[in-house]
């Protein structure tokens, strides 16, 4: 696949998955979480405070999206190996470490309080923002690596 071809698929799927988040977030999550308080009438003063919380998950998402499609413009742009595009991937990295901890304290709280067993499902995702966080770090090292190694080959005649 050609470069400018590499971006717009990027920059589609980022604008699918920003959809997709939206249609979660707007949606899914709070009708999810309405259907579990009238289930429970024990946890029904939990249905607003729970989907603010939710709803709060969203911006390092948000966050992290934006980076991506910074990254997928310098992509675009032919400057791929670049300190800035290693700060952006770093970024997400911290992006996906803040939600995943959000989500185990979310998981933790909710298990206090009600004894559910959501944890399960808090668990996998946890399990999935580390190991977005983890690519991310790694890869920001690398395109560290590779931008310095350019910068070199630059500065040789």
């Amino acid at each position: 696949m050609k470069r400018l071809g590499l971006v717009r698929t990027l920059k589609g799927t980022i604008i699918f998955l920003a959809v997709m988040a939206a249609l979660c977030y707007i949606e899914i999550f709070p009708d999810a979480i309405e259907e579990m308080g009238r289930q429970n009438a024990n946890v029904i003063w939990l249905v607003t405070p729970g989907t603010i919380a939710v709803s709060i998950s969203a911006i390092p998402i948000a966050i992290a999206l934006i980076l991506f499609w910074r990254i997928c413009t310098e992509i675009g742009r032919d400057n791929s190996f670049c300190h800035k595009n290693a700060s952006r991937l770093s970024g997400i990295g911290f992006c996906a470490l803040i939600d995943t901890g959000y989500c185990a304290v979310g998981t933790v709280t909710l298990e206090i309080l009600v004894g559910s067993p959501i944890w399960l499902l808090g668990l996998g995702v946890c399990t999935v923002g580390l190991a977005i966080a983890l690519a991310a770090f790694l890869l920001s090292h690398l395109v560290l690596k590779a931008a310095d190694m350019k910068a070199e080959n630059d500065l040789t005649i």
